[in-house]
């Protein structure tokens, strides 16, 4: 072998390994972008739900909240029903027992 084909085939082989390297650089990188973009997304969604979750939460304590008062609202306004119908029931007594003492004495009159 001459002195010539040697730098050749030196120089092929050196080309060879420069190509695999930077084909090996540019596979790397492409995997390496890929994976981080996709953890990106994934903290997104990790970020979302758990914004999602604390929404949710806080809803649930403004329904209960909600349900506790109405609750408290029906019970006042029972109560106050209550209230009403059994002192319209003794106003009813009274009136029947004042129409009835009215009648006697106008039977006691005649």
């Amino acid at each position: 072998m001459s002195q010539i084909d040697l730098i050749i085939f030196t120089s092929i082989v050196l080309l060879i390994t420069f190509s695999l390297g930077w084909l090996a650089h540019v596979l790397v990188e492409k995997l390496y972008y890929k994976s981080e973009r996709k953890q990106t997304n994934d903290q997104v969604i990790a970020e979302a739900f758990l914004n999602a979750e604390s929404e949710h939460a806080l809803i649930v304590d403004k329904l209960k909240k909600s349900d506790a008062e109405l609750t408290n609202k029906l019970a006042q306004t029972q109560a106050e029903l209550k209230a009403t119908m059994d002192g319209l029931h003794i106003a009813r007594v009274e009136i029947e027992s004042l129409r009835e003492n009215s009648q006697k004495t106008r039977k006691r009159k005649k």
